[in-house]
């Protein structure tokens, strides 16, 4: 928004104002304030909205009343108050300070111990770069978005199908990528563009593991698998793989979970609706971010069940996989909503139909729209970025932590 200019005479005097983006304690230190008066007012620089779903009525009733007595506000049900609903979401509006006093006031109050430590996790979360363990090895990128290039060696993919099916051509790609700025490397062997058929195990295994044999012995980058199925998953982690990429969330094959949490492989946990051939059939949800959110929240919690490391597992809201242009668009717009998960997220947007549908563009000229998805995510906090151009896509990437750190 911006305020509008008034005439040169009528401000004459007046002092000069300006909105500012990202205030930090040195902008309270320019007033010439105390030094000693940051701790407690550089908390109020920053605002928080918070929603808490499915909270029991004493609980919500609680934190109406501890934010409004705090400075801060919650909206809770109509019914909270008189105590016509059993639970209600709680929608928290305040500033850091505000969630500190909560939180300390929460663990005070009996059988609210659990919400307080769920509400400091949410607001009080560092961003430490990109941890995760892989085959019970630590790996640690310090800088996010982490670009994980795409390596299709199938005839049929949407944007580069044929171009890497030589083993040969596929490896010099892969170094490249690395080359070029990727973290990890995406091997894929079955198309999963709309409309696409399955192929059989078989064929999926003879065209990607002597591609990650080779890639693996090459490179100390992670090598990704790209499959719904778990001989298939197995035998690229065999080959030297060490996540499993699966579109289906562990759906498609009740065995790829097992082979996850026996090999110690990171998964990666995708939204999808129905599978390739028929998943743009199914493109209508009441809330789509709070359907997906819930969903990969679920699969989450199944892969915790089953005794996979915390520190294995990615999520993914899937975007083209079951949704059309206005539900893409919406995910994106709120793409850092699914940090809230616990999990890294992961965003795979690069060159697909929702991009050429906004833009009325063909295939082969979506990359301006996928760099612009990227910087967007990049801003919002996506941990990594599984894009076809990966040169391009890290120096999007390194020139918005330039900004950033300029600040």
């Amino acid at each position: 928004m911006m305020a509008p200019r008034s005439t040169r005479s009528s401000r004459k005097g007046l002092p000069r104002a300006r909105l500012l983006t990202g205030a930090n304690g040195q902008d309270i230190l320019s007033c010439g304030a105390d030094a000693a008066s940051i701790p407690y007012m550089e908390p109020k620089l920053h605002h928080r909205n918070l929603l808490i779903q499915g909270v029991k009525l004493y609980a919500a009733n609680i934190l109406k009343q501890s934010m409004l007595s705090l400075g801060g506000d919650a909206a809770v049900h109509r019914g909270a108050i008189s105590g016509k609903v059993d639970v209600s979401d709680c929608l928290i509006m305040g500033d850091l300070r505000h969630y500190r006093l909560l939180v300390e006031k929460l663990k005070l109050q009996p059988g609210m111990a659990d919400l307080a430590g769920l509400i400091e996790q949410q607001v009080f979360a560092d961003d430490q770069g990109l941890s995760l363990k892989l085959l019970g090895k630590e790996y640690h990128w310090p800088d996010t978005p982490v670009i994980m290039g795409v390596l299709n060696v199938t005839p049929d993919s949407f944007s580069d199908g044929g171009a890497w099916l030589d083993p040969g051509k596929a490896v010099d790609h892969a170094l490249d990528m690395v080359n070029s700025g990727a973290g990890i490397v995406d091997v894929g062997g079955e198309s999963t563009r709309p409309g696409a058929r399955q192929i059989s195990v078989d064929d999926e295994i003879a065209r990607v593991v002597p591609v990650i044999k080779k890639i693996a012995s090459r490179i100390d980058a992670p090598v990704s698998i790209d499959t719904r199925n778990a001989p298939v998953a197995r035998a690229a982690i065999d080959a030297g793989a060490s996540i499993v990429n699966d579109v289906s969330a562990l759906r498609h094959d009740p065995s790829m979970l097992e082979v996850v949490r026996s090999t110690g492989a990171g998964i990666i946990l995708m939204h999808m609706r129905g599978t390739p051939e028929t998943m743009q059939n199914h493109t209508s949800y009441r809330d789509i971010v709070s359907e997906i959110y819930a969903f990969l929240d679920g699969q989450i919690e199944q892969c915790l069940q089953a005794g996979v490391d915390p520190r294995s597992i990615l999520a993914d809201p899937g975007i083209g996989f079951g949704k059309d242009l206005a539900g893409n668009l919406r995910l994106i717009h709120h793409i850092d909503e699914f940090a809230s998960l616990g999990v890294p997220v992961v965003l795979g947007h690069s060159r697909k139909s929702f991009i050429g549908t906004a833009l009325d563009v063909p295939v082969h000229e979506r990359q301006e729209g996928t760099d612009a998805v990227s910087a967007w995510a990049a801003i919002q906090g996506v941990h990594v970025l599984r894009v076809h151009d990966v040169r391009r896509t890290s120096r999007i990437r390194d020139m918005i932590l330039a900004i950033r750190r300029g600040a």
